[in-house]
């Protein structure tokens, strides 16, 4: 194209955006909807990626390193436990002291190190005990600065104060000037300071001197130190340091890490590959979308134009001249779009962040806009809509001329072969999409899959709207104009439904993939106890204690009904295993097995509980978290139950156990089995390998109780913890109360923005398509004001022309969202979860609920979005005005 005909596009186009100008908001909002979205998540998303600067200064503040007693000859990463992976080889030794002194013995003259101790910490509060963290840190120290922000009063001084974060001070309702008593061992200290954490927000950890932890448990303790030395801890520092048993994160190391090679203990794969190809898909599948969301765009641009254009033509204008109008249409809009996008995403953001950024946990950066990628983003709409404007230009240049300067639009039909082909497209996407998955987890051959899918059934899409139209006959007035000119104007209605289409596809693939990923997760998830159940773990008989045995377990049986929602309670026993706490030279110990064949497939994990529980029937319901009417009665027969369906054969279970009686140094062991009929249950809560009735434990020892656990009607709350705590420790300070929440999907928050993401774009694209059909279909409706149609008819046909485009857009999306959807599933079940085999927990789940609302809802509220927004009045202008 020479500069002049570049220049005279260029200015037809842009007269032609600012003449219409309510058409080109529409287009450029289409074009930009994914765009902005696309700028805001990079944003969002940079801002909370730390840059590793910000990650390790809030770990270590400005230490040049931390270090941690490990075990001696510890292989480590460059990133320490930032990448939760290390290796310790056996028989190499003990590990180091974890003393200060020790540890600065291997580190070079003039290093400077504090200690960071770690410890659990039981708070007095109005309520009761509160459970928290406590850290043993001078914060005030300029090596810890950056690890807490000071919010109120002052960093502690003396062993006699502490400083809270901000959601321990308001669980616990105290402030600064306030005095904090703690429990095990008790002592009050004053709060003198309200501090953050500068990870997260919701961290309870009170921050004392180091001297003020509790060091009579050291089992309990951990401890990190913050070292700064001469120079920088190198990697060759951090490998001598992994020999003598400590395990170094390294501010240089981190910052620059060295190469692969130097790495003794290499990370292997880390499911990188399926992150990647769930990254590159739906970048891709987003340009797509960008591509398919502009093609009802400019398809009804040109047709607007078709006047202009032949005009042109029959001035003299070559068919590569009309291909450039409408190209530059592409380039004028795209740009607009671009710009105004990606300014909304920065402007958004800006504000955004700030605003509801805490509602989240982790504290974000600093705020990220980069721009290199906005400007790659905001690039994506001007190639993407030079893309979805070369068919309307191709179409353009074969403009009619007779036809367009006489305002004939003709009926589209669509060639038999076109459906067939695109049907065998779309197959052949399916094929590569699923096989690509299974052959080796590439991103690419997924996404060529999904676009030759994709266009596949953008080519079938005339026929089916065709096929739609043929059906409506029988409709009223409103929904048959609808569908009929859906019919007639093919090119122009194919492109709004391929909107929707690929709007819906991005949110059905996303919505099945977090579904699956948590249903694996939460699968996987091992629980201590039935969900919102609450355990009280009794010491060993003949440790001692505040009251007598019996008395004891009244009294937190009592206290639990007290203070807490109780559904279901019972005190649990368990065989006496009487070498626990055998003082004497004579003792009995019991080693109880089940005889199963397939133990691979056993659903006891251990849990909070001995592996033999005992029980009368009267406690099932708390055990397994929910009535058990058959285990119950079993019990009460005198039959075992089991979880494990594997253990029983025949209907009977066959108990292994070996008694070791005698002196502890000489024990006489025997080894016996005892079989029991058995009942199986399969669904809740495992509570334990095997719950035996009381008639069949004589040969095993005497039950004795080991804790007590009870369900709870619904959640109970911080405050009502705090009380059955509280309670719980005048019982006796060495007992301890959990609860199980359950499994959490930290993530779940931010993949399911990400769904609504999606469909809010699917209902934006369906809304602004069908904006643009109505622009186009205006001749009609000045039509039908010329037959004297009721001013009604014309909102009537904008929520037809709504159902029609969304409907039929929602329909084919859904079908073709689990393409993408399935194959990843694939591709993460071959790659394994490590990236090192089959990951067998990968479950392809599909949540139909919002799927068949996502069907129904978004062509519905389409549909009543158009209604409202047109109004009622028909025009009466001369037609193409």
């Amino acid at each position: 194209m020479t500069g002049p005909a570049l220049r005279a596009a260029l200015r037809i186009a842009r007269r032609d955006a600012l003449r219409h100008r309510w058409r080109s908001l529409l287009v450029v909002a289409l074009i930009g909807l994914p765009v902005f979205a696309v700028g805001c998540a990079d944003i969002a998303y940079r801002t909370w990626q730390l840059d590793p600067a910000e990650r390790v200064g809030r770990e270590i503040g400005t230490a040049d390193a931390a270090i941690r007693v490990s075990c001696a000859g510890v292989n480590q990463l460059p990133q320490a436990w930032f990448a939760n992976a290390l290796a310790c080889p056996a028989n190499v030794g003990s590990a180091p002291q974890p003393t200060q002194s020790a540890l600065l013995a291997h580190l070079p003259s003039g290093t400077r190190a504090i200690d960071q101790v770690s410890a659990g910490v039981r708070i007095r509060t109005a309520a009761g005990v509160k459970y928290a963290d406590e850290v043993g840190l001078d914060y005030a120290d300029p090596l810890a600065r950056g690890t807490v922000i000071q919010l109120q009063g002052r960093a502690p001084r003396t062993t006699g104060e502490t400083a809270l974060t901000e959601a321990l001070a308001h669980s616990t309702g105290l402030k600064v000037g306030d005095t904090m008593r703690t429990a095990g061992p008790d002592r009050a200290v004053t709060v003198v300071g309200i501090v953050r954490d500068a990870r997260y927000r919701k961290i309870e950890t009170a921050y004392v001197l180091p001297a003020a932890v509790d060091h009579s448990q050291p089992d309990q303790l951990s401890t990190t130190w913050l070292v700064d030395t001469p120079g920088p801890v190198s990697w060759a520092d951090v490998l001598g340091l992994n020999r003598t048993g400590y395990l170094v994160l390294s501010r240089s190391v981190y910052l620059n890490p060295p190469p692969r090679s130097e790495v003794p203990f290499p990370p292997g794969r880390t499911g990188g590959t399926a992150v990647v190809a769930a990254l590159t898909l739906v970048v891709g599948m987003a340009l797509l979308e960008v591509v398919l969301l502009a093609g009802p765009a400019f398809a009804v641009s040109a047709r607007r134009q078709r006047h202009d254009l032949a005009l042109v033509a029959a001035t003299g204008g070559r068919p590569s001249d009309l291909r450039n109008v409408v190209l530059a249409n592409g380039v004028v809009l795209g740009a607009a779009a671009g710009i105004a996008a990606t300014a909304g995403a920065v402007l958004l953001t800006a504000v955004g962040i700030p605003t509801l950024g805490p509602l989240i946990d982790q504290i974000p950066g600093h705020f990220d806009a980069r721009p290199g990628e906005l400007a790659a983003v905001a690039s994506v709409s001007l190639v993407t809509a030079l893309l979805a404007a070369m068919l309307p230009a191709v179409h353009a240049a074969r403009t009619d001329v007779v036809a367009a300067l006489a305002g004939r639009r003709g009926t589209v039909r669509t060639r038999g072969r076109v459906p067939i082909a695109g049907a065998a497209v779309a197959g052949l996407g399916i094929v590569i999409a699923i096989f690509g998955a299974l052959a080796g987890t590439t991103a690419t051959s997924i996404l060529l899959g999904v676009a030759l899918t994709e266009l596949g059934l953008i080519a079938c899409t005339p026929t089916i709207i065709g096929a739609a139209a043929r059906l409506g006959g029988r409709l009223p007035v409103a929904p048959r104009i609808a569908l009929r000119d859906a019919g007639r104007n093919r090119s122009a209605a194919t492109p709004a439904v391929a909107a929707v289409m690929a709007s819906m596809i991005g949110a059905v693939a996303i919505l099945i993939g977090v579904t699956s990923t948590q249903d694996r997760d939460r699968r996987t998830y091992q629980p201590m106890l039935p969900d919102q159940a609450v355990l009280v773990r009794l010491s060993q008989p003949g440790t001692g204690g505040a009251a007598p045995a019996a008395a004891r377990v009244a009294a937190i049986v009592d206290s639990l009904r007290r203070n807490l929602p109780v559904e279901a309670l019972a005190v649990v026993r368990a065989p006496y295993d009487g070498c626990a706490d055998a003082s004497g030279p004579v003792c009995e110990s019991t080693f109880v097995n089940l005889v199963t064949t397939d133990r691979s497939a056993a659903r006891y994990r251990g849990g909070g509980w001995p592996f033999v529980l005992v029980d009368d029937g009267s406690g099932v319901a708390a055990l397994f978290g929910r009535p058990e009417p058959a285990a119950a009665a079993a019990l009460r027969a005198g039959h075992a139950v089991v979880p494990d369906a594997t253990a029983v054969q025949n209907g009977t279970v066959t108990i292994q156990f070996t008694s070791t009686r005698g002196g502890k140094d000489e024990p006489l062991t025997s080894a016996n089995s005892l079989q029991l009929p058995a009942t199986i249950v399969t669904d809740g809560f495992a509570p334990a390998g095997v719950i035996l009735p009381p008639s069949a434990v004589t040969r095993l020892g005497v039950p004795s109780a080991v804790g007590v656990t009870a369900t709870t009607t619904r959640p109970p709350t911080d405050r009502e913890l705090q009380a059955a705590r509280g309670a719980v420790q005048q019982i006796d300070p060495t007992l301890r109360l959990d609860i199980e929440t359950g499994f959490h999907d930290s993530s779940a928050g931010a993949l399911y923005a990400l769904v609504g993401v999606a469909a809010l774009i699917a209902l934006g694209a369906a809304s602004i398509a069908t904006a643009l059909a109505n622009a186009d279909g205006r001749d009609d409706l000045v039509t039908l004001a010329a037959v004297g149609a009721a001013p009604r008819t014309r909102r009537l046909i904008s929520l037809s022309r709504a159902g029609v485009i969304a409907g039929l857009g929602c329909l084919i999306g859904v079908a073709a969202g689990f393409v993408p959807a399935y194959a990843w599933q694939r591709a993460v079940h071959s790659s394994g979860p490590n990236g090192g085999g089959l990951d067998l927990s990968m479950h392809f789940v599909v949540p139909w609920p919002p799927i068949l609302l996502a069907l129904v809802g978004v062509p519905l509220v389409t549909s009543a979005i158009a209604g409202l927004a047109t109004r009622s009045r028909l025009p009466s202008e001369r037609a193409g005005s």
